[in-house]
């Protein structure tokens, strides 16, 4: 790294607030190098994954329209969910999402990156995968939400303008289209 070393700072206490089903809270107090205590919240999360499923025309992405209730909205979305469950690796929790969501298989699944969400209160991560040469099955809903979710086809060529204008606005899903759609074009020489 350029410049100064990073201070030292050190978590002093934790104190469980709330302990859910995809994460829990606590209240924290640090100290930074000089001494100076501070308390933050955090929330540690149990990570998730999305899935950037490429149509086999390799011209279209399929996109999920989801109730979110955090922010009592409809999103469209990248297919993912949290690593819920006990031992499965995260790419068998990529390839259970896109069934249960958007009813197929992968031929092929590539890992794109690893991004953390929100790192102000969060320690969330999300694995992005790019899947392609897809097999279709049968949509496994699970939950309400998923249960009244679509999906969409949508035109890679028109995934800029949905973003500027306000269609597309969560992040993970932003991020998995530019990275794929990187991807794509260096594997295709455009």
């Amino acid at each position: 790294m350029v410049g100064l070393p990073d201070p030292e700072f050190s978590l002093l206490d934790e104190e469980l607030i709330h302990s859910g089903y995809a994460f829990e809270l606590l209240s924290t107090t640090w100290v930074d190098s000089s001494g100076k205590r501070f308390e933050r919240d955090i929330v540690r999360h149990r990570g998730a994954v999305a899935v950037v499923p490429i149509t086999n025309d390799g011209h279209h992405v399929l996109l999920v329209r989801q109730f979110r209730t955090a922010i009592n909205d409809w999103l469209l979305e990248l297919p993912a969910g949290l690593r819920d469950k006990d031992g499965e690796s995260e790419v068998e929790t990529a390839l259970r999402e896109l069934e249960e969501e958007v009813g197929c298989i992968p031929g092929s699944i590539e890992h794109l990156a690893t991004l953390v969400t929100a790192v102000g209160f969060t320690d969330e991560s999300i694995a992005i995968y790019l899947a392609s040469d897809l097999t279709w099955t049968q949509r496994l809903a699970d939950g309400v939400e998923e249960e009244s979710m679509t999906v969409e086809t949508v035109p890679l060529s028109e995934i800029d303008k949905m973003i500027e204008v306000g269609h597309i606005t969560d992040a993970k899903t932003v991020a998995g289209l530019l990275l794929a759609r990187d991807r794509i074009a260096d594997v295709h020489g455009s």
